[in-house]
């Protein structure tokens, strides 16, 4: 696949400006009202091996996000808010269909499985996951559930991949979705913007970080 750097300090705000007129054209209006007491922020799979240069998985767009995803988890702990990150690690079991469709195990000894220490860990819950949705084989729902959490954020990597599954799945288990658009990125912006329209469409609403901050 071609990877394209379609997202840039340059361009970042002309970009969001730009998907949410096109995001507007689909959602029609305003389904869910953000609000930062019910809510937990969701930083999936930040991990070296998607935001190293020299890993065959680097997302080229992934440095513009990293500063935006710090901004939210600053918001949320400044609020007292749950966060909460995950760790893409892949299941050593050979019929497992994502070790055959991807060929490229990612263990969890592996340095480039390691969340980025450019990110705000902090104290956050760090969750193991092997499917695309972080509350497949995991105890995402249980601990939501005990925390009373109704809204979820979803940001991270891969838009179109564990972004757009968990945000599906969260929607499907009855919790309010909202997407940042500014703070998950791809390969491409073909794949990005597909994420978008589609999660706009039936499942979640698409924001920048700073509607969601109120700035």
């Amino acid at each position: 696949m071609i990877k394209e750097e379609y997202l840039t300090i340059e361009n970042l705000l002309e970009k969001n400006k730009e998907w949410k007129n096109e995001i507007n054209k689909i959602r029609g209006y305003e389904k869910f009202h953000f609000k930062i007491e019910k809510s937990a922020l969701l930083v999936l799979d930040m991990q070296n091996v998607f935001l190293s240069p020299s890993s065959h998985a680097f997302i080229p767009s992934s440095f513009v996000i990293m500063p935006i995803i710090n901004s939210l988890i600053k918001f949320f702990e400044n609020h007292h808010r749950p966060v909460f990150f995950t760790r893409h690690i892949n299941s050593e079991d050979e019929k497992d269909l994502m070790l055959k469709w991807w060929k490229s195990p990612i263990s969890l000894d592996d340095p480039l499985s390691s969340i980025s220490t450019d990110l705000q860990v902090g104290s956050s819950d760090i969750l193991i996951k092997n499917k695309y949705s972080a509350f497949i084989n995991t105890n995402l729902e249980e601990i939501l559930r005990k925390k009373e959490i109704k809204q979820v954020l979803i940001t991270g990597v891969m838009s179109h991949l564990c972004c757009e599954s968990t945000a599906r799945e969260a929607f499907m288990r009855n919790f309010e979705v909202f997407y940042i658009i500014d703070g998950t990125a791809t390969y491409t912006e073909l794949l990005h913007k597909g994420t978008l329209f589609s999660l706009a469409h039936g499942f979640a609403e698409c924001l920048t970080a700073k509607d969601v901050m109120g700035e």
